[in-house]
């Protein structure tokens, strides 16, 4: 029965990939063009500013009509979800894909380590090491022999703790007893435990409802969620734990990577960061303007609070992490040397 069970499964993950190639090769003949195309897929609504600050990566790339490359996006899934991306990505089917790093580490136990809590102690931190980092640039190459390497980042900030009762949400010792929402992974729900809480998993989707009918009593996540998904309605605390930064990686497909040249190589690289410091400079501002709306809502925010309770309640995650070898403890480090930058 197992195996049965196995081969529908293969199946079923077969058929998917096989509507998402049509899908792409239908829209990718309407769009031919004599340039060299490259398509790109996400998940982020085409109307959100997210997906409106990708759609950028094309118009970085047109600007300089000698280098031949046109890039085409597709925003909203519509080519499947993160998983199948990747997939179509490794056989050489699509070219490019946005996708969260904890996606990645589904397919490469390295790239774990950006749902570790406290791996960075902030902001700066967090863009020196992923920009300087050589352990994090050869991370980005480990890949090459599966089908694709990643050739760049894309700054998601910081996840904060938000509470249905005005408290602030400071040591761990506040989220005892108290169910929060958690992405419906075992790292997650770790991380929660850890930090206190207990951990409820569901999707996004469900937040809403859980915060409203009481199932959780509150959730960790950027400031967009109390606006886009207007848990501010509900929620009535905003507490900056700022305990994880994980940022979304852009893949290519080895195939494609290596059918460039080396000059329109470094042009997609040079486009892609121009495209990240554009958003990192816009994404503070949506940030703020997030948190005075949900001010207005009746949120209560909690800034510049005391994180070492948080910080030394999670080691063991860290601990974790670099036991497993030496490649592990050796990304690690080369991370936290950034910390003071």
């Amino acid at each position: 029965m197992k195996s049965v069970k196995k081969v529908l499964g293969i199946t079923a993950a077969m058929i998917g990939l096989i509507t998402s190639v049509s899908i792409f090769g239908s829209v990718s003949s309407a769009n031919y063009s004599d340039k060299i195309q490259i398509r790109l897929a996400h998940n982020q609504a085409k109307e959100s500013e997210i997906a409106q600050s990708i759609a950028l990566f094309s118009d970085f790339v047109a600007q300089d009509p000698s280098k031949n490359l046109e890039v085409d996006i597709y925003a909203s899934g519509v080519l499947g979800s993160e998983k199948e991306a990747i997939e179509m990505v490794k056989a050489g089917v699509l070219d490019m894909a946005k996708v969260s790093s904890n996606t990645l580490g589904q397919f490469n136990d390295h790239y774990s380590i950006f749902a570790m809590p406290y791996l960075f102690t902030g902001q700066e931190h967090y863009y020196a090491a992923m920009e300087k980092s050589e352990a994090v640039k050869a991370l980005f190459k480990e890949n090459e022999e599966e089908g694709y390497i990643a050739i760049g980042y894309y700054a998601n900030g910081a996840r904060n703790v938000y509470l249905k009762e005005n408290v602030p949400a400071t040591d761990p010792s506040v989220l005892k007893g108290r169910k929060l929402r958690s992405m419906p992974s075992s790292a997650s729900m770790r991380m929660l435990e850890l930090m206190g809480a207990s951990p409820v998993p569901m999707s996004a989707s469900e937040t809403y409802t859980s915060l409203q009918q009481g199932v959780i009593d509150g959730a960790e996540n950027t400031e967009l969620a109390l606006t886009v998904d207007k848990h501010a309605e509900i929620a009535k605390s905003y507490t900056y734990t700022e305990h994880q930064y994980s940022p979304d990686i852009y893949i290519i497909s080895t195939k494609t990577w290596n059918d460039l040249t080396t000059e329109q190589q470094d042009y997609l690289v040079a486009c892609l960061t121009q495209v990240n410091d554009n958003f990192k400079q816009m994404y503070n501002r949506m940030m703020e303007e997030a948190i005075v709306e949900a001010e207005a809502m009746g949120i209560t925010v909690y800034r510049d609070i005391d994180k070492s309770a948080f910080i030394e309640a999670v080691q063991p995650l860290h601990e974790e992490f670099v036991a497993k070898g030496e490649d592990y403890q050796k990304l690690y480090e080369d991370i936290q040397q950034y910390s003071g930058n």
